[in-house]
């Protein structure tokens, strides 16, 4: 049963772009996340390629909202194919006790590694992906936890690149400067995936929120 809750889960969140999901069990160890009085408990880390662009600017021609809107909008529902009921919760929204480690959960998901430059690396898609949710099932979830990510590369000591652009980067980004350039760079730097990556709207559009990289053509 619970295979077939997840893969309709799977099904459902590829048709709006979120083409990554991954199984990993929610323990009591977790809390405040649910496990629903089950030793092990059913999660979905849902994620995206670059799959959810054009699904997203269709939407976004049809009149949906922005990108964090259009996520809870297509995720949320998906809670309702669970007979037994579930929760969902959205990387993009902080809770009472903080944000989501969903990239901590992605790794016990054997679905992304994190890496020491900040950015979760896919064995294929290398960092041109994003993680937007968790769901959490009752129902009995994976009987072990996945084994490691297979690493493509070891970016802490073997990508000077990535170090490099890193270290330029220096603080956080700030999305109303110039700033987002120097954070971009490192995923640009990375050797991973690099076939995967991002259209130039996509990429400056996740780090600026730039509402009129929506509306151009040649998307």
């Amino acid at each position: 049963m619970s295979l077939s809750i997840a893969a309709q889960i799977a099904a459902r969140a590829a048709d709006a772009g979120f083409d990554l999901c991954a199984p990993l069990a929610i323990t009591r160890a977790d809390a405040p996340l649910p496990c629903f009085d089950r030793d092990r408990a059913l999660g979905l880390i849902i994620g995206n390629t670059r799959a959810l662009w054009p699904r997203f600017l269709a939407a976004r021609r049809a009149g949906a909202d922005p990108l964090d809107r259009y996520c809870e909008e297509k995720l949320a529902p998906l809670v309702s194919v669970t007979p037994g009921g579930g929760a969902i919760f959205f990387a993009h929204v902080r809770g009472e006790t903080g944000w989501l480690p969903i990239q901590s959960l992605a790794q016990r998901a054997g679905l992304a590694e994190l890496a020491p430059c900040g950015l979760s690396i896919h064995p294929i898609y290398g960092p041109w992906i994003a993680l937007r949710a968790l769901i959490v099932i009752d129902a009995d979830g994976p009987a072990r936890d996945a084994p490691p990510v297979v690493k493509s590369c070891d970016c802490a000591t073997g990508c000077g690149p990535a170090r490099e652009a890193l270290a330029r980067a220096g603080d956080p980004f700030d999305p109303r400067s110039e700033t987002w350039r120097a954070w971009a760079a490192v995923r640009l730097a990375c050797p991973a995936g690099a076939q995967h990556r991002y259209s130039d709207a996509q990429l400056r559009y996740h780090y600026t929120r730039d509402l009129s990289l929506l509306d151009q053509s040649g998307r």
